[in-house]
């Protein structure tokens, strides 16, 4: 897994669009219901709890002091290497209001702006 992470300041408003971190884990029992298939299930549970934990991971080695303004949200992207969708997270930290987005597909444009701390984390 590739995760890109930047840290910026500030994205103030339409976050109540994106869904919150916790809808999507309830979305997944819904999308991958576990008494059909258990393995389909656990491995996109497996999964989307793994990049969730790295996400934190990357955002805490930007300067992330472990608190949300709100609640943290997962957005979706189309991979252009594959032509699926993926997903990222995004959210704000209290003390400053710095915005850290962590995507599965770099974002250049993002990475353009002054200011922006960038790293990337590679796992497995």
């Amino acid at each position: 897994m590739i995760l890109h992470g930047y840290q910026f300041f500030v994205i103030d408003h339409l976050w109540e669009l994106a869904p919150t971190v916790d809808q999507f884990f309830k979305s997944l029992v819904d999308i991958y219901p576990p008494k059909s298939n258990f393995d389909e299930f656990q491995d996109m549970l497996s999964i989307a709890t793994a990049k969730w934990k790295y996400a934190q991971q990357l955002a805490d080695e930007l300067g992330w002091e472990g608190d949300f303004v709100g609640e943290p949200r997962v957005f979706c992207l189309p991979d252009p290497k594959g032509m699926t969708i993926d997903y990222g997270f995004v959210f704000k930290q209290y003390n400053n209001g710095m915005t850290y987005v962590i995507s599965p597909i770099y974002l250049d444009y993002i990475a353009e702006f002054e200011n922006v701390q960038y790293k990337r984390l590679i796992t497995d």
